[in-house]
């Protein structure tokens, strides 16, 4: 799966279109066809996926039982997502209903995630949101515990 390491800050242009980094776009796969599904994502900000890594994880949304709560968040992650495809300057655009959630106006901040997504941030609310974090060295040490119990409990 692909990994996305690291952040920059851009400006979103008045058609709702932002850079993707370069190092971002050498990481796609060939079966992304060079498209980014965004959608909604945790703490308000915006998650774009890769389109093969999108579809690998929709289909373990579809395998989901057919619940309330399941058929609660698949329609609003359906309802919320829109493909983008990169363009020849390596933009995608974002539509006014995700930058509205997320509070995006003009400067953004891009994280990159091990898990195969980027965020979108407007730049002001993530370094609030950084700020309002735990200690990191107690975050880090906490997360550490729970990998470590996670190897044990498959024999690592």
């Amino acid at each position: 799966m692909v990994s996305f390491y690291g952040s920059f800050d851009y400006s979103v242009d008045a058609k709702g279109r932002v850079n993707i980094p370069a190092k971002f776009r050498k990481a796609l796969s060939p079966e992304a066809e060079d498209t980014f599904i965004v959608t909604h994502g945790p703490g308000g900000c915006l998650r774009a996926y890769p389109k093969d890594v999108w579809n690998k994880r929709m289909a373990k949304f579809a395998a989901l039982p057919a619940t309330p709560d399941n058929d609660r968040i698949r329609r609003f992650i359906s309802g919320a997502s829109s493909d983008s495809v990169l363009d020849s300057q390596g933009r995608i655009m974002l539509s006014a209903v995700q930058m509205k959630y997320a509070q995006i106006t003009k400067n953004v901040t891009i994280i990159g995630d091990m898990q195969g997504y980027i965020e979108f941030w407007d730049s002001d609310r993530y370094r609030e949101h950084i700020g309002s974090m735990p200690d990191f060295d107690t975050l880090i040490y906490a997360v550490e515990d729970q990998l470590a119990k996670m190897e044990r409990s498959v024999g690592l």
